[in-house]
């Protein structure tokens, strides 16, 4: 019975949702690719840690930064029932 409520409720809370921001100005090239874990609390609404995208790409700055809820993220966030609530944020930096 708990098994099934479980399975229920983490596809009732399913939806992968994924924001793109890219090419931030037209200069350089995509170089290296760095993928980071933000986590939160309550679905996303207080934040635990933040992503420093100058500490990933150094001076060169950043091509494009993604985030989004993967099949691992949403499960720990169904598990918890939204208490707890990571982030994968994937930055390309500039060569």
């Amino acid at each position: 019975m708990v098994r099934s409520m479980l399975l229920v409720s983490i596809l009732a809370m399913a939806g992968c949702y994924k924001t793109n921001l890219a090419n931030f100005s037209n200069e350089g090239s995509p170089g290296n690719t760095v993928v980071v874990w933000s986590h939160s609390l309550l679905y996303g609404l207080i934040p635990l840690s933040e992503v420093d995208v100058n500490s990933k790409c150094g001076d060169n700055g950043a091509w494009a930064v993604s985030t989004r809820q993967n099949l691992w993220n949403l499960l720990l966030t169904g598990i918890t029932s939204g208490i707890y609530s990571p982030t994968v944020a994937k930055i390309t930096c500039k060569q």
